[in-house]
């Protein structure tokens, strides 16, 4: 807008009207009437173009632009914009290309027609236009601009005779170019120019050089390791401040921005193994880290500390064996957390939980009071960058005193900390408690439910129940605990849910002294204020504890009475919970199914920790080009968490739980008569239904069995059975997921899942436009360790160029990269690349996965329309001369029972053009596509499915195509459809 403003101060009278009667409008109405009036008035003189001066287009241009940014849709006069373009005047030209990188953008289809106008500035001897060609370019330019034009960008950034400025330019243009198409740069061409362009001596040319670096090494580092030594000779250049020219000194400091590129684009190649490399990244991260010192000038700091922390990102990406760059790095941003000025402290706390590894943690720990003590900074995002912090930094020797910080801090968070600092709480008390301490864990639980009621999730007191139930050791301290905080007051909602389960599972824990009637009047009293979801879990608990041993009829009458109540009442869940359990009770037969109900808990199945999952989900950062050199995990634990406390007591050597309730025929009753009163009918005994098994990863939607189906019964365990498992486990990883299902999903659909197995899930996403084939694959770490030895093996097949790029040898636990594989169809193929998958895991077993990846032939097909059958069957007789090949198949029973609608959603979901009653028998279908060969041209690709009138299952399939290696790989894709 400033730019269009100063254009009406330049001496354009009519738009400076325009601009001020905007600027003047009283509301939004009034400005609309005056930009529809506008807008009115600019496409009536548009229409009578050739009357038009120069002077009128440029200022209609410039209204239009104003408006466009005013917010207001322009949808016309773009071929007036263009055709400025065209001008060899300056005035106009200038306008053209301004106006036209805002106005539209690379899908449109008014660029294309200034690509020979734009390419002729470009070559041109007019460095100004140039200019402005590049600068278009670089903001706007498309696939098609890549094609035309990159050629022309490389030879004008190469030549040592254009001026700097268009140098500069050209770099950045050759960027934009290079992400809309990466066939124009290739190493083996491009990296040895590379290489001479990171000798220049001019620093605006090496900042859109090392730009445009940076964009090629993100996409593969590979063929360009030369340019390490060049890079680090530039840092050294910059970090002694030798022949840099005073513009290019910033406060001093000798162009930080491009310090800051330089140590970005080393971040993308693996560690060096030339030891001359080495030592030249690790002399400048040095220099960086110990010259590095606070100035009172505010602008000067931030471009230090800019410098600062990416030389700290560069040395954590290192993977040195001497790790004095890491202990470097810790002391100095120790010293940001120090300081009174927020803004150092906060990126001081920030860097520092980044750099938390196996590796750097001896060195964190030392820091460990102040980071505690910033819990209690006045700023907010200090005090959350602080819990972070401790969080990462956590490990078995500090687990007890952070935990003990957190639980002190818990008491005066803020609200909007509260639940972030319960949940990290809860995973670290797990995570280290052991076998040893589980009662440690016990109470750091506790206290957070009672403490923080209010911010705990229903994830988190369900992990706790999982936990206790699982280790046998903590069921009589759970109950014995929650009936003394009860006893003492506690009266949350989360905690009275707690106290419930726990005291109906395990009061029998309690002995003598504490007879089931005591802790059950606790429960109904604080029934009564109850909301329902704890209701339901406290009906449930009063169940069980009048099942319990010492339970008297007393008891057993007032907790009948109760279910009689909520027998009528409106909440669906509860009333279902009362009559089931009275009933139980009360009509004979049904003492089998109250035993089944009221046994104890079974452990419940090993799951990973949804605590865990929460978190990683909140802090969770997108992979980048970089990820999987240095994979550091929050603690610094490079391997799978402690197990969970219980993990091993569900063994065959478990004892038998305890007998808590009577025999089957003498279960005592409620002692009351019907729901109505009125003498219910005694039905036979029914037997015992079976327990129904839920997935292990179902929610406690029911913790105490009273209102769902129970948890599967842990089958007995023999010798036999034991071995094989143990067995089958370390032997090797099979998937989870039927390979050959997924694979024939993607042969139709652009985007799903290849794999996955119970450690790594991948996905894909492909883009496909002409003979050219973009495929994505999302490599997802699921386990709590990483995978090592990582690595995927591309095998292509003839006609088809295939490129994939590198891959990380590392994957890290709970983190996600991307890998794309780029496709070219060259020459008629009939097969498809195999994708050989490899990785271990410790303690697991390896995989060495093989996966025919469902890219053939058809992923290339485009649309072919035709006008008349004339025009198919002329082309048909020409390509069943060159290829065709013809098979009687037997469908798949559902295209059989779908008929000829079934038959021709399969041909187009191969993308096959199915043209409908071209073929003279209305009982056949016929259809063609088209695919344009990079080398062999233009080939057509004609299928007929002919009907067995007296047979639906039976088809006659004719494939046909200009060579016979598309003929195989259309039949192959369409027979994947189509077959049983």
């Amino acid at each position: 807008l400033a730019l269009v403003g100063a254009m009406a101060v330049a001496g354009m009278r009519g738009l400076n009207l325009f601009i001020q009667d905007i600027r003047n409008a009283a509301n939004k109405e009034v400005e609309q009437a005056r930009v529809d009036k506008e807008l009115a008035n600019i496409r009536t003189k548009f229409k009578n173009a050739k009357t038009m001066t120069a002077y009128d287009k440029k200022k209609y241009v410039w209204k239009l632009l104003y408006i466009f940014m005013l917010g207001y849709p322009v949808d016309f006069g773009h071929m007036q914009v263009v055709g400025l373009i065209s001008s060899q005047k300056y005035a106009e030209k200038q306008v053209g290309y301004t106006v036209t990188s805002v106005l539209l953008n690379e899908t449109h289809d008014f660029l294309r027609l200034v690509i020979n106008s734009v390419r002729e500035d470009i070559i041109g001897r007019s460095e100004t236009f140039q200019c402005l060609g590049l600068a278009l370019v670089a903001n706007v330019g498309g696939r098609e601009f890549a094609d035309s034009l990159a050629g022309d960008v490389q030879r004008i950034l190469v030549s040592s005779t254009v001026r700097p400025i268009v140098r500069k330019k050209a770099a950045l243009c050759l960027l934009r170019l290079f992400r809309k198409n990466k066939e124009i740069l290739v190493p083996e061409t491009w990296a040895q120019k590379m290489i001479n362009l990171l000798d220049e001596r001019d620093l605006g040319i090496l900042n859109g050089v090392i730009s445009l670096l940076t964009g090629i090494v993100a996409h593969d580092y590979r063929g360009y390791e030369a340019c390490i030594p060049k890079v680090c000779a530039l840092m050294q250049r910059l970090a002694r401040n030798k022949d840099i020219p005073q513009d290019y000194l910033y406060y001093g400091l000798p162009s930080p921005w491009l310090q800051v590129k330089c140590m970005r684009v080393l971040q993308y190649f693996p560690t060096p193994e030339d030891p001359e490399y080495c030592r030249a990244e690790t002399e400048v991260i040095h220099q960086i880290l110990t010259g590095t010192d606070m100035v009172k000038n505010v602008n000067k700091n931030n471009a230090l500390h800019a410098v600062l922390f990416e030389a700290v990102a560069l040395a954590t990406m290192l993977d040195l064996a001497d790790k004095t760059l890491l202990t470097e790095s810790v002391d100095t941003l120790g010293t940001f957390i120090k300081m009174k000025e927020p803004n150092i402290v906060y990126l001081g706390l920030e860097h520092l939980t980044k750099m938390v590894g196996s590796d750097t943690l001896d060195a964190i720990k030392p820091y460990q009071e102040q980071v505690a003590s910033k819990l209690h900074d006045a700023d907010i995002s200090i005090r959350k960058r602080a819990l972070d912090l401790l969080y990462a930094m956590c490990d078995a020797s500090n687990a007890q005193d952070i935990v003990s910080s957190l639980l002190t801090y818990l008491v005066t968070a803020d609200f909007n900390i509260r639940e972030e600092l319960a949940l990290k709480t809860a995973i670290l008390a797990e995570r280290y408690s052991g076998q040893d301490n589980k009662r440690w864990f016990l109470d750091v639980a506790l206290t957070l439910v009672e403490k923080a009621g209010d911010f705990i999730s229903d994830k988190l007191w369900h992990r706790i129940v999982q936990v206790v139930t699982n280790a046998k050791e903590l069921h009589g301290p759970a109950a014995s605990t929650s009936l003394a905080k009860l006893r003492g007051g506690a009266s949350h909602e989360m905690f009275i849910r707690a106290s419930a389960y726990f005291l109906g599972e395990f009061g029998h824990c309690l002995g003598p002294a504490e007879p089931p009637a005591g802790y059950a009047a606790l429960l109904l009293e604080n029934y009564k204020s109850a909301a329902q979801g704890t209701r339901q879990i406290i009906l449930s608990a009063l169940a069980k504890i009048a099942m319990h041993a010492g339970a008297d009829d007393a008891l057993r009458r007032r907790v009948g009475e109760l279910f009689r109540t909520n027998a009528g009442v409106g909440e669906v869940e509860l009333q279902q919970r009362s009559v089931e359990y009275f009933v139980m009770t009360n009509v004979a037969g049904n003492p089998a199914r109250l035993a089944a109900v009221m046994d104890p808990m079974p452990d419940f199945p090993e799951r990973a920790s949804a605590l865990e999952k929460t978190v990683e989900e909140g802090m969770g950062e997108s992979a980048d080009a970089a990820a999987g050199k240095v994979v550091r995990l929050a603690g610094g634990v490079l391997a799978a968490p402690p197990p969970r406390p219980g993990a091993a007591a569900a063994t065959s050597s478990a004892p038998p739980p305890p007998q808590i309730i009577a025999t089957v025929s003498s279960v005592p009753t409620m002692g009351l008569e019907d729901l109505l009163g009125g003498g219910l009918a005694q039905p036979a005994a029914a037997p015992a239904a079976a327990p129904t098994a839920f997935p292990s990863d179902r929610g406690l939607e029911d913790l105490l069995g009273g209102g769902g189906p129970q948890a599967p019964q842990a089958p007995a365990s023999s010798p036999a059975l034991a071995a094989a498992g143990t067995a089958a486990s370390t032997v090797a990883i099979a998937p989870t997921v039927s390979i050959a299902e997924c694979l024939k999903k993607l042969q139709t659909v652009d985007n799903g899942l290849v794999y996955e197995d119970p450690y790594i899930q991948i996905g894909v996403k492909s883009q496909w436009q002409g003979n050219q084939g973009r495929v994505m694959f999302y490599l997802g770490n699921k386990h709590n360790a990483d995978l090592a030895a990582f690595t995927m093996e591309l095998t292509p097949v003839s006609g088809l160029s295939s490129r994939l790029a590198a891959v990380p040898p590392v994957l890290g636990a709970k983190k996600q990269v991307q890998v794309l594989l780029e496709l070219a169809a060259v020459s008629g193929f009939s097969g498809a690349p195999t994708l050989t998958l490899r990785y271990t895991v410790a303690g697991a077993g390896a995989v060495n996965q093989c996966l025919t990846l469902p890219y053939g032939a058809h992923k290339f097909l485009q649309p072919w329309h035709v006008a008349n059958p004339q025009e198919f069957f002329t082309q048909w007789h020409e390509v069943t001369k060159a290829a065709q090949d013809v098979k009687v198949v037997t469908v798949a029973a559902g295209v059989a029972a779908g008929g000829l609608p079934a038959m021709e959603a399969a041909l187009a979901s191969i993308k096959l053009s199915v043209h409908k009653a071209l073929d003279p028998n209305t009982s056949n279908v016929v259809a063609g596509s088209k695919i344009s060969y990079s080398a062999a041209g233009e080939t057509f690709a004609l299928v007929r499915c002919e009907s067995d009138a007296n047979n639906k299952a039976v088809y006659r399939i004719t494939v046909a195509a200009n060579d016979m290696e598309t003929v195989m790989g259309i039949q192959a894709a369409l027979f994947s459809q189509i077959l049983p």
